[in-house]
C-alpha cells in the first residue's frame, strides 16, 4: 500500500482498520491530530460511511466539473415547497447534469448521507477541533491522471487575508473506486524550504501560498525524490496540501473534504503553518521579503507544474 522512500523522513501513520469513527478515536485519540499537525499523513484503510457505493462507481462527470461539491450546490434537495406546491428545483446542478429527475435526486440522496457522516466522522476522530467547519467536499468522479507534484495553491498564489491566517485546515481524500487511487509523497513546505535553497529566491515573504506558488512556478519539486502510496476503494488519506507536497498519479473516483478551524483549537499552535513559517525561513536560511504581492508577480510568467506537465505531454504527443 505504502512504498516509502528511505531518501525522505518517513511521514506515515497507518491507522489499523475499525469499524466505526469512535473505535478510531478510542485507539488513536489525540495522536491524529498531533501527526497532523505535525505536517504527517494519516493513512486510513477503511472509512466507515454507509451509502450506495455500487451506484456510485457507475457515474463519470466530464473534467470540466471535476472538482464539483457542497459549494456548489450539488447536497441541496431537489424538490423544494413553494406555498403548497412541492417543485423540481430546475437550478440544481445534478439536474443539469443527469437530466432524469429520478437519478439527480437519487445521486443527490447518497452525497447528502455520505456527507453527513464524513462531519460527524471527522468531529469523532479530532474532537480538540471545536470549531471545526466545512469549507467544500468536492466529488471528483473524473479520471484523474498525472498532475504534477505540488503544494496546494489557492487564487492564483495571491497574499493571503489575515483571515487566512487564523484557520488550521483539515483535509482528507477518500477513494470510492473500485481501483487504487496511486498518489506520490514528498517533502513537506519546512523540508523543502532547507532541501532546496540552491533553487529558490534569496528572500521569501511570510505568506504561504506565496511560497507555494513560487516553489510550484520554478518548478523545485519535479526532481525531488517521493514516496508511493496505493490507496484502495473506501479508504483515506488525510494529509494537509497547503504544507506536504503530493501528486495524484492515478484515480477515476474521489471525495475530496476541506474543513477548517480556529488555530486556538489546534494541539501544538507553535505547529501552526502561518506562524511556523518564519521560523521555518530562518532555518533555511532566507532573508524575510516585505512585499509578497511583488515576489508573486515576479514567477507570474511561469507555468505551474501541471500546466507544464500538459504541455510537455502535447509536445510528446501523448
Amino acid at each position: 500500500m505504502i512504498r516509502k522512500n528511505p531518501a525522505l523522513p518517513d511521514i506515515f501513520m497507518l491507522l489499523e482498520r475499525k469499524e466505526s469513527f469512535g473505535d478510531y478515536a478510542r485507539a488513536y485519540g489525540d495522536a491524529l491530530a498531533k501527526h497532523y499537525e505535525n505536517n504527517g499523513v494519516i493513512v486510513v484503510p477503511f472509512m466507515p460511511i454507509a451509502f450506495d457505493l455500487e451506484f456510485l462507481q457507475l457515474i463519470s462527470l466530464p473534467r470540466e466539473l471535476k472538482k464539483i461539491g457542497t459549494a456548489e450546490g450539488i447536497e441541496q434537495p431537489l424538490v423544494a415547497r413553494q406555498g403548497t406546491q412541492l417543485d423540481l428545483n430546475r437550478q440544481h446542478p445534478f439536474l443539469a447534469i443527469f437530466q432524469k429527475p429520478e437519478i439527480a435526486i437519487y445521486m443527490q440522496s447518497q452525497v447528502a448521507t455520505f456527507n453527513a457522516q464524513l462531519r460527524q466522522g471527522l468531529s469523532t476522530m479530532f474532537p480538540k477541533y471545536y470549531s471545526l467547519k466545512e469549507a467544500n467536499i468536492t466529488w471528483r468522479l473524473t479520471e484523474t491522471h498525472q498532475e504534477g507534484m505540488h503544494l496546494d495553491i489557492f487564487r492564483q498564489g495571491a497574499p493571503l487575508l489575515p483571515a487566512d491566517k487564523e484557520s488550521h485546515r483539515l483535509k482528507l481524500f477518500i477513494n470510492i473506486d473500485t481501483e487504487p487511487r496511486l498518489w506520490r509523497i514528498s517533502r513537506t513546505l519546512p523540508d523543502i524550504l532547507k532541501n532546496c535553497r540552491d533553487q529558490l529566491p534569496p528572500a521569501l515573504p511570510d505568506d504561504v501560498n506565496v511560497i507555494n506558488n513560487v516553489i510550484d512556478r520554478l518548478g523545485v519539486l519535479k526532481s525531488q525524490p517521493y514516496h508511493e502510496i496505493a490507496y484502495p476503494g473506501m479508504s483515506a488519506v488525510i494529509a494537509n496540501g497547503e504544507t506536504v507536497s503530493h501528486e495524484v498519479i492515478y484515480g477515476r473516483r474521489t471525495v475530496a473534504a476541506e474543513f477548517f478551524c480556529d488555530k486556538n483549537d489546534m494541539l501544538n499552535f507553535a505547529q501552526h503553518s502561518h506562524l511556523a513559517l518564519k521560523t521555518w525561513l530562518k532555518d533555511g536560511g532566507y532573508a524575510l521579503a516585505p512585499d509578497a504581492a511583488a515576489v508573486n508577480a515576479q514567477v507570474a510568467h511561469r507555468k505551474g507544474s501541471y500546466e507544464a506537465l500538459m504541455e510537455e505531454k502535447r509536445a510528446q504527443g501523448s
